[in-house]
């Protein structure tokens, strides 16, 4: 490999490093200045001040709630509260969505090539089971309620996973996580309505939902294997030889 790609490849990820530590801190000087609190109303309040603008400001928000720390749960729910669950559901997916491309791009800009032959060194198989496995879990993750975002999002733009089956898998996904979280926001003022508790009802649903499949339950359910103890090897007869001739 010449040595001009040999540092260019050395180079892209400090960079990039630096470049998203940059965009923190001037995400947490935004979100101190703007006053977003962690709480749906306080978003909702922020965006809402955003008058026509508002649907933008939101799509923006989402995309990069990572740099402002905004778990997804917040983001979609104060959806509800602000744009009614159907739109909320709308914008808040579309948000989810674009998010896990910026995160993919961001993996594949910080150098695929520099980490994959690091994660084959561990695990050869890297490549085959994210082309496999990867875009199914990534659904469950994305969709799932409680799943976690972030770290998968991320680990597919380091897999030879393509863009667009990787945009195919995750905004179905969002739609439904986004649906779940508006439905709810859509009701948080009203605790005590109909629309709360049906709205909470479907959410918890749809979060046991993957324990109707057999696979999931087996493998949340199986006791850890223990290994039986390896025999101790016995000792080798000593020999003892006479003196006598």
């Amino acid at each position: 490999m010449p040595a001009a790609d040999r540092v260019r490849r050395a180079v892209r990820p400090v960079v990039t490093l630096v470049v998203v530590v940059a965009l923190l801190a001037a995400a947490q000087t935004l979100r101190e200045r703007l006053g977003i609190e962690w709480s749906a109303e306080s978003i909702r309040e922020t965006v809402a001040g955003f008058g026509l603008w508002a649907p933008g400001g939101f799509l923006v928000l989402v995309m990069f709630r990572q740099l402002l720390a905004l778990p997804s749960v917040l983001v979609l729910t104060s959806a509800g509260l602000l744009f009614g669950a159907g739109l909320g559901t709308a914008l808040g997916g579309v948000g989810i969505a674009l998010n896990a491309c910026v995160l993919f791009g961001t993996a594949r800009l910080m150098g695929r090539d520099w980490v994959v032959p690091k994660i084959h060194a561990r695990w050869p198989d890297f490549e085959a089971r994210a082309q496999t496995a990867g875009p199914p879990f990534i659904a469950l993750m994305t969709g799932h309620p409680t799943g976690v975002l972030t770290p998968f999002h991320f680990a597919a733009g380091v897999s030879g996973l393509r863009l667009a089956v990787f945009v195919a898998v995750v905004l179905p996904a969002a739609l439904i996580r986004a649906a779940c979280y508006s439905f709810l926001g859509a009701y948080l003022l009203d605790p005590g309505s109909a629309g709360f508790w049906i709205a909470t009802l479907v959410l918890v649903a749809v979060a046991l939902l993957p324990l109707a499949h057999p696979g999931v339950r087996a493998r949340l359910l199986a006791r850890p294997r223990t290994r039986a103890p390896s025999p101790t090897p016995s000792p080798a007869p000593v020999r003892v030889e006479s003196t006598d001739r």
